[in-house]
C-alpha cells in the first residue's frame, strides 16, 4: 500500500505534518514541491469577474493531492 504524507524540509530535516502508521522500516520517495504563493488576486481577462478565492485555493490543493496520488501510482507500477 502506498501512503502519502505532507511535510516541510528545513535545515536538512523533513518535518512530517502527520505521523505515518508504519511500525517497521519502509521505502520512501521524497518529492520537493515548488513553494507556491497563495492566490491573492486574478487579473487580465478575469479582473472583472467575481471569484471565490477560497474555492479556487481549495481546488488547487485538491489538484496537488490528485497529482501526488498519480505520482504514487506510477511509482508503484514501476516497482
Amino acid at each position: 500500500m502506498n501512503y502519502a504524507v505532507e511535510g516541510i524540509y528545513k535545515n536538512g530535516n523533513i518535518e512530517l505534518i502527520e505521523k505515518p502508521q508504519f511500525h517497521k522500516p519502509v521505502q520512501v520517495l521524497v518529492l520537493f514541491l515548488e513553494n507556491k504563493n497563495k492566490i491573492r488576486k486574478l487579473g487580465g481577462l478575469f479582473k472583472d469577474f467575481d471569484v471565490d478565492y477560497d474555492k479556487l485555493e481549495q481546488d488547487l490543493k485538491e489538484l496537488q493531492r490528485s497529482s501526488s496520488t498519480h505520482i504514487l501510482e506510477k511509482f508503484e507500477n514501476n516497482i
